[in-house]
């Protein structure tokens, strides 16, 4: 339930008095999180948060329940959270569709969403408890004393932290469009109506977190934690979405051409040579992420979904997945077939009967129908290690990303070059190329041309990823993308006909709007 919300019932309730023990346990619900060793923590005992907040190791776990909070709605999901990634990210989009017994994914795929819909509401209401416990991180933490903490220390942990509220925020404009934009910790009943912002103020709070945040954080590959790359290559995508629908603000472009050139100077990143060995488990961290949101299964309650909600057919013992969606079958045909990105990303063969090197290298694999072609990504090993709690990081931001926005940034402002094609595009394409004739090179066009490629460059590279839904709304080709799914077999349908203009936003939860008379439910035109 939201943080917002709850306190709203209890208010409404004539409850007079929340006690802090039961803020924290809702704001901090876990200080557990992520593999790697900054977020092994694994506390037995708990405290408040003035208890804690006392010196730099209690800050250091508060700060730890910060990248809990966006674990799993941020991403693509886990332990029973409907991920963002997912459902905002992908599901609506043109590089799945999903079978008729989908549920709430076969309304968002359809576009038939309704103000009433479940998955919606509990994307909204989980974004908004992890945005308000990342607000207490923010707050708290920047309240300590140089007696209890080390200055820099603290800087740096609230600078972290202001990176993961930009997560947050980053969803709820990109989703919502007109959103309350809360920027402090809700720890009292007084004032909870919160009205929505509109969208460029919103963004114009994230670009401030952001920014606040380079300038403090280390120039180096995280391994899980945040970094100054991470802070940078994020507000270059912030300002890129600001180029396209609902604000137009093209004059962004070379804000974010300057921004993700400074990380492609950094010399921090790179990327690998092998396009299937980063989304290896061995190389969850490696040079090419950016930032990448920190996972651990199975039987750890820490594990995501990548390799079961993507995956081959087959039971998910054997490395198989649940069948959840199915390719788009033109995004299949859209790829070169010697681009290695096809075998690694597309799935047809049967996990049962198959290994996952002989189901991507083997054609005599490939015996499943097309119309039961599945996303495969993260490849789940044929031992049951991981059957419905991943160990595979979610990639937030990769360094392949980095270089096709900042191709993209620089076509806006008509300022794109062969050079630069070479360097970031023809990049990525040499490193797909499995003969010497595959794959062929972008060519330097008109604006209009490059746009159209870059945008298919993306989804062959960044599939599944969960940045398809916000790429094709900023160049402004989500209608023409939803129109042109046609597809037969088990289908829910085709959703071009059922979209309208209005649904490229999701409408505001009923529930939502009952609570709090301050939303406007005009700002969902169509829903209400």
């Amino acid at each position: 339930m939201c943080m917002l919300t709850l306190i709203i019932k209890m208010k409404k309730m004539k409850t007079k008095k929340i006690s802090s023990l039961f803020l924290l346990s809702v704001l901090i619900a876990s200080i557990t999180s992520c593999n790697e060793g900054f977020l092994d923590e694994n506390p037995t005992t708990f405290v408040t948060p003035n208890a804690l907040l006392v010196d730099k190791n209690g800050a250091e776990t508060y700060l730890i329940g910060a990248y809990d909070a966006v674990q799993n709605i941020v991403s693509s999901g886990g332990n029973g959270v409907d991920g963002w990634a997912i459902h905002w990210g992908t599901i609506g989009t043109d590089e799945v569709v999903v079978p008729p017994w989908g549920g709430d994914r076969k309304l968002i795929y359809l576009q038939q969403l309704t103000p009433t819909n479940n998955t919606v509401r509990s994307i909204w209401e989980n974004l908004y408890v992890a945005l308000n416990r990342v607000n207490s991180v923010v707050d708290r933490i920047g309240a300590m004393t140089a007696n209890q903490i080390d200055i820099e220390d603290r800087d740096n942990f609230v600078a972290q932290a202001k990176f993961l509220r930009s997560t947050i925020n980053f969803a709820l404009v990109s989703t919502w469009e007109n959103v309350p934009l809360i920027k402090n910790e809700v720890t009292s009943l007084d004032n909870l109506e919160v009205p929505q912002a509109a969208p460029d103020k919103v963004y114009e709070f994230i670009i401030e977190d952001l920014k606040a945040a380079a300038a403090i954080l280390p120039a180096e590959q995280g391994g899980g934690r945040v970094t100054k790359g991470a802070a940078q290559a994020l507000l270059g995508k912030v300002y890129l979405q600001m180029t396209g629908f609902p604000l137009n603000q093209t004059d962004k472009f070379a804000l974010a051409s300057a921004i993700l050139k400074d990380v492609m100077d950094s010399g921090v990143y790179n990327l690998l040579a092998s396009y299937p060995d980063v989304f290896s488990l061995d190389n969850e961290q490696s040079v090419e992420m950016v930032y990448s949101i920190g996972m651990e299964g199975p039987g750890k309650n820490e594990g995501g979904l990548l390799s079961t909600f993507y995956g081959p057919n087959g039971n998910v013992n054997n490395g198989g997945g649940w069948g959840t969606c199915f390719i788009n079958q033109n995004f299949e045909a859209s790829y070169d077939r010697d681009d290695i990105r096809l075998l690694n990303n597309i799935a047809k063969h049967n996990a049962n009967d198959w290994t996952p090197e002989d189901g991507m290298s083997n054609p005599d694999a490939w015996t499943v129908a097309k119309n039961n072609w599945r996303g495969w990504k993260w490849h789940a090993p044929q031992d049951g290690a991981s059957p419905n709690d991943t160990p595979f990081d979610n990639p937030y931001i990769r360094y392949a990303d980095v270089l096709l926005m900042y191709a993209e940034a620089l076509n806006g402002q008509g300022l794109l070059t062969q050079e630069v094609i070479d360097m970031t595009v023809n990049k990525l394409r040499s490193r797909a190329r499995m003969t010497p004739t595959a794959v062929p090179d972008m060519v330097l066009g008109s604006s209009e041309e490059n746009a159209t490629a870059l945008l298919d460059e993306r989804r062959k590279e960044l599939c599944l990823e969960g940045w398809r839904r916000n790429d094709l709304i900023r160049f402004g080709k989500y209608k023409e993308a939803i129109s042109g799914i046609t597809q037969g077999g088990p289908n829910a349908g085709d959703p071009g006909t059922e979209y309208q203009d209005f649904e490229i936003r999701w409408p505001v939860p009923n529930s939502e709007i009952q609570i709090n008379p301050s939303l406007d439910p005009d700002l969902s035109p169509g829903y209400y």
